[in-house]
């Protein structure tokens, strides 16, 4: 099933924050987040700050740290990767991509200021370091800031170049977010996906003064739904919001181990 921008932008408009530690197991992002390892970080190659020739000796080793820090996180050991991104920013301040990293070590561990934090020194010490703006708007989207979230994929959209897979990304994004907070959302060929999406935000509204349990099901519920359409991200960050809600709730706890399971064997 093909996954649009406005069903992604759902998924992330509809999630709880919640300010709490998961099971140490569960404390792992995937490629939902614009990490600079991957081509996700729509940075396209893009080298932040100096150039590898001119690095000083103190440079190379925070890179070698960063590099660390990486595999660290690529294996599910947030706690082993943070300790190696911290390393890299304090042999240089100026390095945006490991202060990228900790923003996202931080979300995943539910530190959203902090993670907001650093997505935001990454982009004032590097501007053109384009992973930080989808960071911030994704961090946005979960909030339900949407707003703050058009702005960083507005940014990120104009920063882009021609080719770049994420400035288009950021742009539909951006459009979508726009029709959500419109009165009337503009008729054209998605006005459907529109009008879906404004009815699930209308419920999810009606439902907050229900029980943490039955929030935890029908957050259970969209994660499996996700992952049968191959969604891994969006699934496991459905699920731990469904474990924050009901930490005690072993099926939620399996289907984290499952879907991470399915998630690093790609």
């Amino acid at each position: 099933m093909k996954i649009t921008p406005t069903t992604k932008l759902i998924t992330l408009t509809l999630t709880i924050s919640c300010l709490c530690v998961s099971q140490a197991s569960a404390k792992v992002i995937f490629g939902a987040k614009a990490s600079s390892t991957t081509a996700a970080a729509g940075n396209n190659g893009y080298v932040s700050g100096t150039q590898k020739d001119d690095l000083t000796t103190l440079q190379e080793q925070a890179r070698s740290y960063r590099s660390q820090g990486a595999e660290m996180q690529r294996l599910g050991n947030l706690d082993g990767a943070m300790v190696f991104y911290r390393k890299a920013i304090e042999l240089d301040p100026a390095y945006a991509v490991a202060y990228n990293d900790i923003g996202i070590i931080l979300e995943a561990s539910g530190a959203k200021e902090e993670a907001e934090q650093a997505y935001l020194s990454s982009i004032r010490i590097d501007p053109l370091y384009l992973s930080a703006y989808s960071n911030l708007a994704l961090l946005y989207e979960g909030q339900r800031q949407l707003e703050k979230a058009a702005f960083y994929w507005e940014k990120r959209a104009q920063l882009g170049v021609y080719d770049d897979p994420w400035r288009q990304k950021a742009r539909q994004r951006l459009e979508d977010i726009r029709l959500v907070l419109s009165n009337i959302p503009e008729k054209d060929t998605r006005e459907q996906e529109v009008i879906g999406l404004i009815k699930d935000v209308e419920a999810y509204k009606a439902a907050v003064g229900k029980d943490n349990a039955t929030m935890a099901r029908k957050h259970l519920g969209r994660a499996k739904r996700m992952y049968n359409e191959g969604n891994l991200n969006a699934a496991i960050k459905e699920a731990l919001d469904a474990q924050c809600l009901d930490p005690a709730n072993t099926e939620i706890a399996e289907f984290i181990e499952e879907a991470q399971t399915r998630a690093l064997s790609r």
